[in-house]
């Protein structure tokens, strides 16, 4: 009911974006977005098994029932992995990626979780500033992460 109650005031405060869980109707959607951006982070046998699953949460921004951003994240006991996050181009600088990080910060508050990890490209500087403004450190460099050739920056983030 709390969640509830947040995404009515989030959609108030920020031009009818919605956020909420994903669903099994949201996938082709998700899947779209990502090939539009020529990214792949999930397929869909991926996305069929934990959209649903205890150990995962997974969310999507809508505006005007259009998909415009997802996130999703792991869980084990206390500790949360942040697996991705993705808005639309078409859609940046509107706080959606803001609001789906607050939306799971909220998930993580309510269910005991304290810590998360993620993962972010040494190049997408727009995300590491994202995640420094919620107080993210960065803790270490994974080298060639991404295709064998790009750096990761690992961060992590304790309490919520």
């Amino acid at each position: 009911m709390q969640d509830l109650h947040r995404q009515k005031e989030w959609q108030k405060k920020m031009n009818n974006i919605v956020i909420e869980k994903m669903t099994f109707e949201d996938i082709n959607a998700v899947l779209s977005l990502e090939k539009s951006h020529n990214i792949h982070i999930l397929s869909r046998r991926i996305l069929e098994d934990e959209v649903y699953a205890p150990n995962h949460y997974y969310i999507v921004a809508k505006i005007n029932g259009k998909i415009v951003g997802y996130a999703g994240m792991s869980f084990v006991i206390d500790i949360a992995d942040l697996l991705s996050i993705v808005v639309d181009s078409s859609y940046t600088r509107q706080k959606i990626a803001s609001l789906m990080l607050e939306n799971i910060f909220n998930y993580c508050k309510e269910n005991g979780i304290c810590e998360m990890l993620l993962e972010v490209r040494a190049s997408n500087v727009v995300a590491q500033n994202l995640y420094k403004k919620y107080n993210f450190e960065e803790i270490s460099v994974r080298k060639k992460y991404y295709d064998n050739i790009e750096d990761a920056i690992i961060m992590k983030k304790v309490a919520f």
